[in-house]
Parts: structure tokens; sequence; C-alpha cells
């Protein structure tokens, strides 16, 4: 029986030999029971930061390599050294702490238990080895420009004026971020994609960089971009509208102010040179308007025919039209809650903990959108199976490097229809019987 207990312990003591074994399955993720040191504490350097779960916790994260890769430690000191122990880690910075130095340490989500169970918000802890804790921060959004969208898990870092230390901070799932507690003066911030979850900016990643006084309160948004000298390229060639309109797209956005004219491209059937005139260039943008445009117009156009066959009074036209739209706001309602339900259902049933959805809103651009399309009406037709050389002057990147950029296109053949042609062929073989 000692020897059974004694295997048991020591199969136990490795998180990685698979699932616990009997009992029902465990659905809640890991509850931390204590840090130490502990938040706005000012203390003598410690020697580690330990964070105590209520359980065994797994040695291999969520969405990550290990677990140095979910610690922040702010300021920055190379890989943060971070040791197991079952129940527990201890954090550590690779060159150990400092004094009078106040320290933010992160843990990012993704630490999970041996069911699987993820704990999905970051945990923070807020310590100073002698200087007081100043009540300061800087906020504000991570943006990936190109998509519009805000940068799981983008890295912010302020950069002292004498570049001796830098202060991080990871950003949300949505991209937003708060950086805190950090000394008044200024600051050199910048915010990138960090891809290979290195904490380090590096070449081909998204990046964008600002300058800041901090006086105790400062808010800010990065709009990320890869700042390549290359300048565009063509990526594709599409066309459209019986081969009338051309669907250009480059292989990085272009600048917000770019205008294209007809002026600046250049088309040219291969292989005799013969000219093709480009009556209008628009920007992806220009075409949405355009096209948002003749949309209202239709609809318009209808409205008006349809209310010149309404027999009703504008007064009971506006009370049915305001019934309208309160029912379809309930009925939306309704569907909502109803997909609520049976995602609640579904999880009871495969045995899983529900997790509700993240309704905060998601950050919206403050500048314009960049756009990789621009689209090219011709005055005539390409002719299918031709080729065409395009060319574009003027085509200007968000680094604000100037090229002119050519692409050839092959237009496919007609497609034979070969449907048609068995059909011919059964109905003369059906004659000749």
């Amino acid at each position: 029986m000692a020897l059974f207990a004694a295997a048991v312990v020591g199969g136990a003591a490795c998180a990685n030999q698979g699932l616990p074994r009997g009992g029902p399955e465990d659905q809640a993720p890991p509850r931390i029971l204590k840090i130490t040191p502990e938040t706005n504490s000012v203390t003598a350097k410690p020697g580690v930061v330990s964070i105590k779960f209520d359980e065994v916790v797994s040695e291999t994260p969520k969405g990550a390599r290990d677990l140095a890769d979910l610690v922040f430690i702010s300021p920055k000191s190379g890989k943060p050294q971070v040791d197991w122990d079952r129940t527990a880690i201890q954090i550590r910075p690779a060159k150990g702490w400092k004094l009078n130095t106040v320290y933010t340490v992160q843990l990012k989500a993704g630490m999970q238990d041996l069911w699987n169970n993820p704990i999905d918000t970051a945990v923070r802890v807020v310590f100073s080895t002698g200087l007081p804790i100043p009540d300061s921060r800087i906020k504000g959004v991570v943006f990936d420009w190109q998509a519009a969208k805000g940068i799981n898990g983008g890295v912010v870092e302020a950069v002292s004026q004498d570049t001796s230390v830098v202060y991080q901070v990871v950003a949300d799932s949505s991209g937003r971020f708060e950086l805190r507690h950090l000394p008044i003066g200024p600051y050199l911030l910048r915010a990138y994609a960090d891809r290979n979850n290195n904490k380090d900016l590096d070449p081909l990643e998204l990046w964008d960089s600002l300058r800041v006084t901090l006086t105790g309160y400062a808010e800010t948004e990065f709009y990320a971009f890869g700042h390549d000298t290359v300048g565009l390229r063509i990526a594709s060639i599409e066309p459209s509208d019986s081969n009338r309109v051309l669907k250009v797209t480059f292989d990085k956005p272009y600048a917000v102010d770019q205008l294209f004219v007809p002026d600046s491209v250049r088309i040219q059937r291969l292989p005799d040179s013969v000219p093709v005139r480009a009556r209008l260039v628009q920007t992806a943008q220009q075409k949405a308007d355009f096209d948002s445009l003749t949309k209202k117009r239709r609809a318009d156009s209808v409205t008006a025919a349809n209310a010149k066959k309404d027999t009703l009074s504008a007064e009971q036209r506006a009370r049915r039209d305001s019934i309208a739209r309160v029912r379809a706001a309930d009925s939306a309602t309704a569907a909502v809650r109803q997909r609520e339900r049976d995602a609640r259902e579904a999880a009871r049933r495969a045995g899983r903990r529900y997790v509700a959805p993240d309704t905060t809103p998601a950050p919206k651009l403050n500048r314009p959108r960049v756009y990789t399309e621009a689209y090219i009406t011709l005055d005539t037709a390409l002719i299918p199976g031709r080729s065409y050389r395009l060319q574009m002057t003027g085509v200007k990147s968000l680094n604000a490097i100037v090229k002119a950029p050519a692409r050839n296109i092959t237009l496919p053949k007609p497609k034979v229809d070969s449907l048609k042609s068995d059909s011919t062929a059964k109905r003369d073989t059906s004659g000749r019987r």
C-alpha cells in the first residue's frame, strides 16, 4: 500500500503526463489564492514574485510555447525566468531586481489547469523596491491599421529619454492597453505586433511610434503597419464587368492621401504595345462611396415610387414604420437570447463550462482606413485570351516610398460550352436512329 501511494504522488508531480483520473471533469479555470509580494507594496528586493493557485496548473500554457511567454516584467530586463511548482509559479527578471524601482509583473491570459481550462484574463501585480508608486498611466489602443482592428496581444513600450529604461505592457484581445506607474517625464512610445512572442520588435513586424511627455495621464493610439523601404508592388489584377474594370491589389496599403488619375495608368496590349486608355481610376474608399451613393439613389427611387402608391397619411406611415422598427429590434433581441440559450445547452451536453461572449464594443479607428485595392475603369474592354501590361506611376506607400509598380495579366480564353455540345451530339444521334 505504501509503495502504491508513493507511485501516485510521484505520478502527480509531473503535470504533463495526462489528465487526472477519477471523479467528475473539472470545468473551472485555476483560481489565484495568493500573490507575493502584495500589489502596491513597497518592499526590499524580493527573491521572486510568487503566484499561488487553488489547483495544479499546467506547464504548457494556452497559445504560448512556455510559461515565460506569458510573463511581462516592466521595466524590461531580458527574458523572465519562470519556475513551475505544481500549484504555484515563481517569477524573476533575468538580471535581478533593482533598488528604488517600481515594477509591474503581468501574467497574460493562458495559464491553465490539467483539464485545459485557461484563465482568460490577465493578472497584474505592482510593487516597489524603494520609491513611492506614482499614480500615472498611459492608456490607449494598438491598431493593425490595414485590418482596421486592435492587435490582440500587441506590445507597448515606453523608452526613457536616456534609453536606459524600457517600460512595457501587453494589450488585451481588442488591442486596448494601460501602461501604469511610470515616472513623470518624456518618453518614446512604440507599439508592435509581437508575432514570434520574443517581446522585441523585429524588422518585418507591424509597428508605430510617437513621443509623449507624461505629466500624470496620457491617452494615445497606435496605427501599426510594416515600415519597409521597398515600396508597393502589384500583387494581383482581377478583371470584372465584362473586362471593362480592373481591380488592382497591392501587396501593402497605399498612403491615405493617395490620388489616382487616368494619366498615371499605362496599359498596353502585348506583344504589339497597342494602348488601352483608362477612363477612371478610384481608390477603394472612392469606389465604396460611389457604390453606396448609387445604392441609396436606387433605394430612394423605389421608396418614392412606393410612396405614390401608398394611400396612408404621413402620420400613419410614420406610425407604421415605428412599429416595424420596434418589431425588428424585438426579433433581433429574441434571436440573441435564443443563441445564448442554445450555447448554454450545447456546453451542458458536452460537459463544458459555458463562457459568456465578451460584449464590449471593439475600438474604432480615429484615422481614415487604409486600403490595398484600386479600381480602373477602361474605355474599351480587354480581349479574352490576350496579354496586357499594366503600370501605375506615383504610387506612395504609408512609409512615403513612391514607386511605379507594373504587372502583366493574361485574360482567360472564353470557355467552350461542353454541355451544349454534348446535348447537340445526342440529338443528332437520336435523329439518325
